[in-house]
């Protein structure tokens, strides 16, 4: 019995340790990892809007009231608006997907990436290349695009896909009820 309470305390004093030690390199890289974040997200937008030489977030707090809306950025080229980038999530067959939806301010979809997801790889995850991605550019904004009508599936990854579509629609009600 004392054998027993000794190997216990031992484990239990290995496990706060370990998790004491993971929680401060979690603390340590986190600014980090969210910088990075915000790099690959701006790349994204440049990429979407390559007119456009300045990013500046929306402050409307109407934008972010709109369900699956992270956040919005108004794209400028030597202070006149060309675009919108907007920031969404959806839930995917792996958990939340976030998307950038860049639209033009003619009320056109200038294209769609995958920020982050944990998509299966080799099926869901197909929502992040670019053949999927390119469904989405130059359709209007005028209403919301639906499955397999306007984009087409993933064969096999109709959640993936479908949560795409609905990533997509929420940008698109963002730009028509606020930012147009």
């Amino acid at each position: 019995m004392k054998q027993v309470i000794r190997l216990g305390a031992i484990l239990f004093l290995i496990t706060a340790v370990s998790a004491g030690s993971l929680s401060l390199v979690n603390d340590a890289t986190k600014g980090v990892i969210q910088e990075n974040a915000m790099k690959a997200n701006l790349a994204y937008m440049e990429d979407m809007l390559p007119d456009a030489d300045e990013f500046t977030v929306v402050e409307d707090p109407a934008v972010t009231e709109i369900e699956s809306v992270v956040e919005a950025y108004e794209a400028l080229q030597g202070g006149n608006t060309v675009g919108y980038a907007v920031k969404t999530t959806a839930s995917g067959y792996g958990g939340d997907i976030e998307f950038i939806v860049a639209i033009n301010v003619d009320g056109t979809l200038a294209g769609m990436r995958v920020a982050s997801h944990a998509e299966t790889p080799g099926l869901g995850a197909r929502i992040a290349e670019a053949d999927f991605n390119s469904q989405f550019e130059g359709k209007s904004t005028g209403s919301e695009l639906q499955l397999n009508t306007d984009v087409d599936a993933i064969a096999g990854a109709t959640i993936s896909s479908e949560a795409a579509t609905n990533g997509v629609n929420a940008a698109i009600r963002a730009f028509e009820d606020v930012l147009k």
